[in-house]
């Protein structure tokens, strides 16, 4: 009897293992060339290795601190105040990754490095790694206890963690609420509530694209205090009131026939949510129209931008990623009338409800 080798466990991606022999006859489906090789796993549990250098990375500003014609390892420790073999680490570990390029004994940022972590690009992701990095990455230590309780395990935040979530939140969904603004008619609404608005990244695009709507924008108090000044000084001065309030037991401002609810419903239970959706009908006018956007569960598996959503929306208050049938029925159950789902740009989506008729069905 032949004894049939082991594969290696640290394998190469996408190549199979020459050790690995033939794949076996009775497992289920086709195997690669050679049968599976272990590379695929240990490339995921290792991940946090990896997320660890790209946070270390951003908390030392290592991107911005290379130029565009790359820098030695001597000049990047110089500009990042870090140990000369710390620097060069980091390069040769960032560019093993493909987020460095290396050229002789100097170091380049790829080009969607330079792009999203430079500060120098279009986009400027870094204040979603530094959410991650200070806040995200202790809670998902304590997923175990998240999945087995459906109980959030992120602790209360400093004012700084604070800042770099919403930060983060609003780097995430700018461009969502670009969207909605353009998709949704807001012409034939007066009056705009932004439920759980964060620092306003739904309401300003709104408010400057229809200059007669006026709007609330309802948080808790810590982020309202937060976001008040700033939105007191702005152009919004005038049309946007900043209100520090528990959405679930504080009372509810009346007069709104636009109520959006936007990225929100992801951070609770079905049970709260049900709840909310109440007591904004409780104090939505008869021709009032509630905007949901969220992150909806539309197909069998996540799209790849929001592939982590469900389990990080778990640990920060035992949330999850939802259906819009489920939501379909979370209005039924609270008073209001399923009106469309209608896609954004993904991985967002649109739920339009209306007030329904007293003991009329809503669906």
């Amino acid at each position: 009897m032949t004894e049939r080798p082991v594969p290696r466990v640290f394998a190469v991606p996408g190549q199979p293992s020459a050790d690995a022999g033939p794949a076996p006859d009775d497992g289920p489906g086709p195997a690669p060339a050679g049968g599976p090789t272990p590379a695929r796993i240990t490339e995921a549990a290792a991940g946090f290795m990896l997320s660890k250098l790209l946070f270390v990375a951003t908390e030392v500003d290592l991107f911005a601190a290379i130029p565009p014609e790359g820098a030695t390892p001597q000049t990047i420790a110089e500009r990042c105040q870090l140990p000369e073999r710390s620097a060069s680490t980091l390069s040769y570990l960032l560019a093993a990754a493909g987020l460095l390029e290396r050229d002789g004994d100097r170091y380049r940022n790829a080009p969607d490095t330079e792009a999203f972590l430079s500060g120098r690009g279009p986009l400027d992701l870094r204040p979603i790694l530094r959410y991650w990095d200070t806040v995200s990455y202790a809670s998902w230590g304590r997923a175990g206890t998240a999945f087995r309780t459906r109980q959030a395990v992120r602790g209360e935040l400093s004012p700084e963690q604070t800042q770099a979530y919403e930060s983060a939140v609003a780097a995430v969904t700018a461009e969502t609420a670009a969207d909605l603004a353009r998709t949704y008619d807001f012409s034939r609404h007066r009056r705009l509530l932004d439920v759980g608005g964060g620092i306003g990244t739904f309401t300003r695009p709104i408010l400057r694209d229809h200059p007669r709507l006026t709007g609330t924008l309802l948080e808790l108090p810590e982020v309202a205090s937060m976001v008040g000044p700033d939105i007191s000084s702005s152009e919004f001065a005038q049309r946007l009131d900043v209100r520090g309030a528990d959405v679930f037991t504080d009372p509810l401002p009346n007069g709104h026939d636009a109520i959006v609810v936007a990225n929100f419903l992801h951070l609770f239970s079905p049970e709260h949510n049900i709840a909310l959706l109440t007591r904004l009908r409780e104090v939505a006018p008869p021709d009032g129209r509630l905007l949901l956007v969220d992150w909806w569960r539309d197909g069998p598996t996540p799209h790849p931008s929001a592939r982590f959503a469900a389990g990080e929306f778990l640990m920060i208050s035992g949330g999850d990623t939802y259906r819009p049938d489920e939501v379909a029925d979370w209005l039924a159950a609270s008073g209001w009338r399923f009106v469309s789902h209608q896609p954004l740009p993904p991985p967002a989506g649109l739920i339009v409800a209306e007030p329904a008729e007293p003991g009329a069905a809503s669906r």
